[in-house]
């Protein structure tokens, strides 16, 4: 067992990695709370807490996001487990690729950033983001088309397809009434495949 001293040695960098970052992410908050004057417990407490609103509000967004959240974190791990393991640097790229889009994916989600955020602040249009995305996943399928040839791809293909279709139904002119339920129930079906994908090859991998 590892004496109090010899934790301290190994945990603190990496504490202090961590603690920086939050520092500057709050000091972050407080600057734009007295520059735009708004109240600084607006970047702090629950949205639900500050709405008054009921604790189930936003129930499958919120389980939609720490699916999405589990997965980024199981690529990240997956890709520090195997970073050293010259003989899977392929294999490493692609973990923490996957790892990197489905951040972006969850910060998207969470933050509503190509709905409000690009169009309303950086006048960025739905379409231009989309086609964006689209053209990060292909060069994402091209590069690493061998490495998901060998895993369960179909698993990843149904995720596809239904996160696919969910934003379809989002963006496309149907010719019944948009149904709101509909699109965010296929949306979690999509993510929580997603999960499964990436979960099932990062454990096949470090199972080698």
């Amino acid at each position: 067992m590892r004496s109090i001293a010899q934790q301290f040695r190994t945990v603190t960098p990496i504490l202090l990695i961590v603690w920086l970052v939050t520092l500057l992410a709050l000091l972050f908050g407080i600057y734009v709370s007295t520059v735009k004057q708004i109240p600084l417990e607006t970047f702090t407490k629950d949205p639900t807490a500050i709405m008054n609103a009921p604790f189930y509000l936003g129930f499958f967004s919120n389980i939609g996001i720490i699916i999405w959240s589990g997965t980024a974190m199981i690529n990240f791990f997956v890709a520090y487990r195997i970073k050293n393991d010259y003989t899977q640097k392929n294999t490493f790229l692609f973990f923490l690729s996957s790892a990197i889009l489905t951040l972006i994916l969850t910060l998207d989600d969470l933050f509503q950033l190509h709905e409000l955020v690009f169009r309303n602040y950086f006048s960025i249009s739905d379409n231009a983001v989309y086609l964006t995305y689209l053209n990060i996943f292909l060069i994402y399928f091209i590069y690493f088309r061998k490495r998901i040839l060998e895993s369960e791809f179909t698993i990843l293909t149904v995720a596809l397809f239904l996160l696919g279709l969910s934003t379809m139904i989002d963006i496309l002119p149907l010719p019944i009434p948009k149904d709101t339920f509909l699109e965010d129930a296929i949306k979690l079906f999509g993510i929580t495949t997603y999960f499964i994908y990436y979960f099932r090859t990062g454990n096949e991998i470090l199972s080698t």
